[in-house]
């Protein structure tokens, strides 16, 4: 049986669409998958506002905010068919009620890799695209001519050179122009994972210093504090962002 199931729950959109192919009423129930969004630097735990961190650039760098969307979560079976959620998860580093997204009634199945979109496809990122709450205002993203919202906030200082000069930085992503520049991330199981009820864990690491280095070093000497308008920014950041997610662990509880 193949499910694919788009979902828009109360409070992101009113509405329900559940496309089931080849429903069968035996079927067990779907189980609960929670995704946990952790962060990491260099593979080690991330501390807000206290810990000055490398960088390929060679200048030392500490975190003081940490922001962003992910959306369109989908799983992909064996067979290449994928069962998606249409969903927006908005996490707060300093907040953590908002580590975890709750996907609800995923179809029981053999599951082989998880994707998403890291910020906001141009389904969502228009002006009103998302509930008008104090969080979603707060994310706008204020270009003129742009319309939609921040995929990120990475934001923090940096020391130039590490000669003690300390400046602020703020990796500020989001569209330009005709460059969307959301990523989609794709993360494969080490091995296949067979969901068929109860609550699953699924945890997540993103680790910030590979914004900055892999594939391509980034300068925030080169780029400076604010890079809104900076597609070349944009870029390198949009090409490095595929690399920053990978997968803890996998676990039933």
């Amino acid at each position: 049986m193949v499910k694919t199931i788009t979902l828009y729950r109360p409070g992101f959109l009113a509405f329900i669409f559940l496309f089931l192919l080849g429903c069968n009423k035996d079927d067990p129930g779907g189980s609960l998958l929670q995704l946990n969004f952790d962060h990491t630097v260099g593979g080690v735990e991330l501390n807000l506002n206290d810990t000055w961190y490398n960088s390929a650039a060679g200048h030392p760098f500490m975190v003081e905010r940490l922001k962003y969307y992910t959306s369109n979560f989908a799983l992909q079976n064996a067979e290449g068919e994928l069962v998606e959620v249409r969903e927006v998860h908005y996490r707060d580093a300093e907040k953590p009620d908002t580590r975890t997204f709750e996907w609800m009634e995923v179809p029981p199945g053999e599951y082989t890799a998880l994707s998403f979109v890291f910020g906001l496809d141009e389904t969502v990122n228009v002006h009103g695209g998302l509930p008008n709450t104090t969080t979603n205002i707060n994310m706008e993203w204020p270009l003129p001519g742009e319309e939609g919202y921040h995929y990120m906030k990475f934001e923090g200082r940096y020391n130039a050179n590490g000669a003690g000069d300390i400046k602020p930085f703020n990796l500020h992503t989001g569209p330009t122009g005709n460059n969307k520049n959301y990523i989609r991330v794709s993360l494969p199981f080490s091995q296949p994972v067979k969901l068929s009820g109860g609550t699953w864990q699924l945890n997540l690491s993103m680790d910030l210093s590979e914004w900055l280095q892999n594939p391509n070093v980034y300068d925030f000497e080169a780029f400076g504090a604010m890079i809104m308008a900076n597609q070349n920014a944009q870029q390198v950041l949009h090409e490095n962002g595929s690399n920053v997610f990978s997968i803890r662990k996998i676990e039933k509880e």
